[in-house]
């Protein structure tokens, strides 16, 4: 690494769907002394090589340059990172996963890592219903039993969250991870705040800044989902492209056609025609998931002293 850079880095890995939009636009903006880079890095050169630059053509310092031209732009020494591609793209069977880790470890050496989970069945059927906003048109079940030669798809080795921590504390000591459940922060947001501040070292005082109880991004019902799923067939998306143009952002009608469902069509319609409108697997997948998550999350709690058992994930008796 060049000794020009001289940036505090920490990086804000995932997972998604962990209230990490809400914390992009009304925590990390206040965390005083930090520059926020957040949903500007996706398709930003840097960000884009970050993740998906060929593994012979990748270079650490033009993502190091990329961070430092930020920060030197904003007048600070200091980036919070986030972005919950990091950890791979979910709906690619996140196989990016231990790559992207590693780049970071050759960018940014010293960084430090937060980490949010969530009980990985709900957090699944969350990621299920992100892959249909953005296009898919497989079902749940269908969905989770992808496999090879099929680039999209669930593995359900993303969500093995004690792998993940160990694959993160390996590379950047145990001492620099920041790892939380949702579940904690969902519950008690201003208290979870409070202390990851006091581990970035912001003044508490800032978290009066705040606006706390802001749901962003909700997720469709089941009813609204398959609806969207069979459109999904005939408009175009990162998963149809419909068409030989690179596809690079979600069409303007996937926009509006969502809004109009989460604002309108849900919550004034499906939700008071329909008592069940929560996605479900099947119980065959169920059962395999459960019997998978509930040996992993034994061996966190236990190795790493995290509270899992009140928050609901599955745990071995």
């Amino acid at each position: 690494m060049s000794d020009s850079f001289d940036i505090e880095v920490v990086i804000h890995v995932g997972y998604p769907k962990t209230a990490t939009s809400w914390m992009q636009s009304h925590v990390y903006t206040k965390a005083e002394g930090f520059c926020h880079l957040g949903n500007g890095l996706k398709m930003s050169e840097w960000g884009v090589h970050l993740v998906a630059a060929h593994d012979l053509a990748f270079s650490p310092a033009l993502v190091r340059e990329g961070v430092a031209e930020f920060c030197r732009s904003r007048g600070c020494n200091k980036a919070i990172m986030s972005w919950e591609h990091l950890l791979g793209d979910s709906a690619y069977h996140a196989d990016g996963l231990t790559r992207i880790a590693n780049r970071l470890k050759q960018c940014f050496p010293n960084a430090r890592i937060i980490i949010y989970v969530r009980e990985q069945l709900a957090l699944l059927k969350a990621i299920y219903a992100q892959y249909v906003q953005e296009g898919g048109t497989w079902t749940l079940d269908e969905f989770t039993q992808l496999k090879y030669p099929y680039r999209i798809g669930f593995s359900p080795v993303y969500l093995n969250y004690a792998l993940v921590y160990r694959l993160y504390s390996e590379l950047f000591g145990e001492h620099n991870i920041y790892f939380q459940a949702y579940e904690v922060l969902k519950a008690q947001p201003e208290k979870e705040i409070s202390r990851l501040f006091a581990w970035l070292g912001v003044p508490a005082h800032k978290i009066r800044d705040i606006r706390f109880y802001e749901q962003v991004n909700a997720s469709l019902s089941r009813q609204s989902l398959s609806v969207l799923r069979v459109l999904n067939h005939v408009v175009p998306s990162r998963f149809n492209s419909l068409g030989s143009v690179a596809f690079t952002k979600q069409p303007k009608s996937r926009f509006y056609l969502r809004k109009w469902l989460q604002q309108y069509v849900d919550p004034k319609l499906i939700r008071k025609v329909f008592t069940a409108t929560e996605l479900e697997l099947s119980p065959a997948v169920h059962a395999e998931l459960e019997s998978y998550y509930r040996k992993s999350n034994s061996t966190l709690a236990k190795e790493q002293g995290v509270a899992l058992a009140e928050y609901g994930y599955l745990l071995e008796a």
